[in-house]
């Protein structure tokens, strides 16, 4: 951990999600609600919160180092609509308030690359049922890897979800280029982008 990733770590209470209230009390206002899971060292997070004041922005990371880079970036551009959930991606989306989510992004999650390792990777069926009842309808849920066998996984859990559609509307495959994509792109990677709708009625 760098120093600056440290000043920024010791600073996270005051951008600290408290998962005991609802989304709405932490931020004071209501507002459309983005997630991002595993954001790495908040670039990503960061961009977004700064270019959509209007939103309320939250990531949820284990990562110290990640979460030190991102507390240092709001500091520095003054973002106001960002809190950090330090917290296991599963347990902080089984806790979020049905159906109040409006965009949720999980942007090249470790691909777990051995074979007997897979069992550990985030994205599958079951994580993507508890995610469907997080998103309102008509939410969308963004996912980018540069795994191609971890591509395939995705897209097959997502294609059995009866609750998701296809998305293509043009912002669904916008995002700024994490250092995590642009290291896979110079080892020779291919992205894959996914995007996918919450059905409007279930």
């Amino acid at each position: 951990m760098t120093n600056s990733q440290a000043k920024g770590y010791k600073a996270l209470d005051q951008f600290r999600y408290d998962d005991q209230c609802p989304p709405s009390e932490v931020f004071g206002r209501d507002a459309p609600l983005v997630v991002e899971i595993g954001f790495g060292n908040g670039e990503a997070l960061a961009g977004y919160a700064e270019e959509n004041p209007d939103w309320n922005c939250i990531g949820v990371e284990v990562y110290r180092p990640g979460i030190g880079a991102l507390v240092r970036r709001c500091q520095e551009f003054q973002l106001k609509n960002v809190r950090i959930a330090e917290v296991e991606a599963h347990t902080f989306v089984e806790n979020l308030p049905q159906s109040s989510v409006q965009r949720m992004f999980v942007f090249f999650p470790d691909p777990w690359p051995k074979k007997r390792h897979h069992k550990r990777r985030l994205i599958n069926e079951s994580f993507l049922h508890v995610v469907t009842q997080k998103l309102m309808p008509g939410a969308t849920l963004q996912i980018a890897t540069d795994w191609e066998n971890y591509a395939e996984a995705i897209e097959q859990s997502l294609t059995n979800n009866r609750e998701l559609e296809p998305c293509l509307r043009d912002d669904c495959f916008t995002r700024p280029k994490t250092r995590f994509e642009q290291r896979g792109e110079d080892l020779g990677h291919q992205v894959w982008d996914f995007c996918y709708a919450c059905l409007e009625t279930r």
